[in-house]
């Protein structure tokens, strides 16, 4: 089964679980208490699937790696069998015909005879190993791209796991601990940032948050719940000019946040003033 299907029926059971857990009556409150645990076992188990996976994905690789090798050192050893053949063939004509022409020195003979042999071997040699360290160079880049992309693989089902794990929680701490562990992974997503923010608010940590906003923002100026975050701690912190401009400029970028301006308590305080008034209406 391959990782777009697993997936698939992860999600399937997952959503099978949240419909359970919601027509549960009182009576059965504590069912929910031991479906959690299932869902966070098998998430293991998938990530502990995809891990001997790549393993054996890896494992693979060396061997057609090492076969490789051997077949290239082979190819090389029967090619420079056959040159050196052939040079002692040219070196036989060559001495026959020295021979006949009066060249009877057998110390002259052997001398250009060996220096004939030698630069050919030393040229035979030089032109294997540019080829021997061309196919080294191309295996290594080659094992080192299906490495990375074994390893970008692994970390999106890692992430998407977290991101999941993250929505069953309603600990603003817990999540925020999850967050922390999609950064160690990409410190670069706005959109951790913003949910982190979202829970650091729920703590009362406004300039925590505020900073954390700031961050999202930096990285993608278009995300609008950025500026919805940043509106709520602004909101909270007493500055309400700017919790104003952030709150327009995130219905601008994501129109459908203006469905839960007033279900935001920390807009409380922008009730009175015209502009969040127009926004309402």
């Amino acid at each position: 089964m391959n990782l777009s299907i697993k997936s698939i029926i992860f999600l399937t059971l997952l959503t099978l679980s949240i419909n359970l857990y919601s027509k549960e009556d009182i009576s059965h409150a504590s069912k929910p208490l031991l479906d959690k645990p299932l869902v966070e076992r098998y998430i293991l188990d998938e990530l502990k699937d995809l891990r001997m996976e790549n393993m054996k994905l890896r494992n693979e690789l060396q061997k057609r790696i090492t076969k490789l090798e051997i077949e290239q050192t082979d190819r090389a050893a029967r090619y420079m069998t056959d040159t050196i053949g052939n040079v002692f063939y040219l070196i036989a004509a060559a001495t026959s015909i020295l021979i006949f022409a009066g060249w009877n020195s057998l110390r002259d003979i052997r001398h250009k005879t060996e220096n004939i042999i030698e630069e050919r071997v030393n040229n035979i040699i030089k032109k294997y190993n540019k080829q021997m360290e061309s196919i080294k160079d191309e295996m290594t880049l080659q094992s080192k791209n299906i490495l990375d992309n074994q390893n970008k693989i692994y970390n999106t089902q890692y992430i998407h796991s977290l991101w999941l794990r993250s929505n069953l929680e309603t600990n603003p701490q817990s999540k925020i601990d999850i967050y922390d562990e999609i950064l160690k992974i990409n410190d670069n997503d706005a959109e951790v940032y913003a949910y982190k923010a979202d829970a650091l608010i729920d703590l009362d940590e406004y300039e925590w948050a505020l900073s954390l906003s700031n961050k999202a923002i930096e990285i993608d100026s278009e995300y609008g719940y950025a500026y919805w975050q940043r509106s709520c701690a602004n909101a909270a912190t007493g500055n309400s000019k700017e919790a104003l401009s952030d709150l327009i400029i995130a219905i601008e970028k994501s129109p459908n946040l203006k469905d839960e301006i007033e279900n935001e308590l920390l807009f409380e305080s922008l009730k009175e003033n015209e502009e969040f008034k127009d926004l309402l209406s």
